[in-house]
């Protein structure tokens, strides 16, 4: 056997240093939170958004990779009930590229107080489920002006890739009750 002064210095301090550079590594990446696993082989993105204190659409609708949708319009929306539909694929694609360019999975999963003076009780509450094909998971809920800009983003991006503005938005006037 080589005693220690015949180790080569590559074989020393090489393993020592690898650990260490691998362990800078990871505490210096941005950490998965709030993601839990899942059942696998059903991959969805739901949008959810609730009441608040004037007449915003209150709904959820799921998206499939294949572009089916189930879409559960609650009030102030086009067409209240649940129906079920098929946009194209693409609206998964942009759904999922939104979420992926916006960190989704490293994104602190409540964003709905902060003492931004932007953060008020008075928008809905958004919440953003993404479950993988291999099951991980996450919801991450998000008021307006109280979370990261990058999620204000995404809810709009994914209000397009979902179609919200021909199945759940309407023009329509509402008294508080929601009759219309």
């Amino acid at each position: 056997m080589a005693s220690r002064s015949e180790i080569p210095p590559v074989t020393v301090w090489g393993i020592p240093l690898a650990v260490m550079i691998a362990a800078f590594a990871v505490a210096c990446s941005p950490a998965e939170q709030g993601v839990i696993k899942a059942q696998t082989g059903e991959p969805v993105i739901v949008l959810t958004e609730g009441a608040c204190e004037a007449t915003c659409p209150v709904y959820a609708m799921t998206l499939r990779p294949d572009g089916s949708y189930l879409l559960h319009a609650e009030r102030f929306v086009k067409d209240p009930g649940v129906h079920e539909g098929t946009l194209d694929a693409a609206a998964w694609t942009a759904a999922e590229k939104a979420l992926e360019e916006a960190s989704f999975w490293t994104q602190a999963p409540e964003q709905t107080s902060s003492t931004l003076p932007s953060c008020q009780r008075g928008p809905p509450v958004v919440s953003i489920t993404w479950r993988t094909a291999e099951g991980r998971q996450k919801t991450l809920n998000y008021r307006v002006g109280c979370g990261d800009a990058k999620i204000r983003q995404v809810v709009g991006q994914l209000r397009v890739a979902m179609s919200f503005d021909d199945l759940i938005w309407t023009d329509d006037r509402f008294a508080p009750d929601g009759s219309r």
